[in-house]
């Protein structure tokens, strides 16, 4: 698992769908970060099923993205370095979500 502190309206829906659990006392977590959203954070530990990148993308565009065309941009910090992943309105979500799980877990998971 690896924690992660996102917007807390994804947070909630991850734990709720069983995605995620909320961890105990922890250290560092990684960050994801919807641009130009200020929102209260959480931290949850995203498990290892294999679907749980692909819905955290999911939502994060559904809950987000203002318009289908207009999309979101997210920032990520974690064991793979940082990227800046554009999610457009019509994006194609498995390629996002794969990007995602990169940059949340680096080259080597």
């Amino acid at each position: 698992m690896i924690a992660v502190s996102m917007p807390s309206d994804i947070a909630d829906l991850l734990v709720a769908e069983g995605l995620a659990i909320r961890p105990g006392g922890r250290g560092s977590a990684a960050e994801f970060t919807v641009v130009g959203i200020s929102a209260l954070s959480a931290t949850v530990s995203l498990l290892q099923a294999p679907d749980t990148f692909l819905r955290l993308t999911e939502l994060v565009r559904t809950n987000f993205g203002r318009r289908s065309t207009a999309g979101v941009t997210v920032e990520i910090k974690g064991n793979g370095g940082s990227v800046t992943i554009p999610i457009p309105g019509d994006a194609d979500i498995v390629t996002v979500a794969r990007r995602v799980q990169e940059a949340l877990l680096g080259d080597d998971e």
